[in-house]
């Protein structure tokens, strides 16, 4: 074989191939979610929850949510598990993509409306050093469930 069928050859081998791959990422993503459920659990929460009695200080964690989920209005609700807190509790802080603020203990809920077809949040969790890990096969987490109104 030419050097000039190889590369044809290359070409289109190359082509059918992209065009597969592209075919096969839209039917993936096409089908978007009306609701989601995450349980992102808090890795080594019991031994920083000692060290934070230790030097009284409060145990911070933080993370970012990303979901390809059907636009519209949302409701959102966000709690943790396999912790107790005996004198104050923690708190949980959402932040929207657009700069909105959510603050609550226990459960925390609210209703967010979107025009695009993913939800975007950024978590942090404060828990004081007067909590204590429960004892549990799958360790503390933070629970988050999305269904769309």
């Amino acid at each position: 074989m030419s050097w000039k069928k190889t590369l044809t050859v290359i070409f289109l081998v190359s082509l059918s191939l992209s065009a597969f791959s592209s075919a096969f990422g839209l039917a993936y993503w096409t089908p978007l979610k009306a609701s989601n459920h995450a349980r992102i659990r808090l890795d080594s929460a019991d031994q920083l929850l000692k060290f934070a009695g230790v030097v009284n200080r409060s145990v911070i964690y933080s993370f970012d949510v990303f979901w390809p989920m059907q636009p519209g209005k949302t409701r959102v609700q966000a709690w943790v598990e396999g912790i107790a807190c005996t004198k104050e509790n923690y708190t949980i802080e959402i932040v929207t993509m657009d700069g909105r603020v959510f603050n609550g203990t226990e459960i925390s809920s609210f209703v967010i409306e979107r025009k695009d077809p993913f939800m975007y949040f950024h978590v942090k969790l404060v828990i004081p050093p007067s909590c204590t890990v429960l004892p549990s096969r799958d360790g503390p987490g933070v629970v988050i469930d999305a269904k769309k109104e």
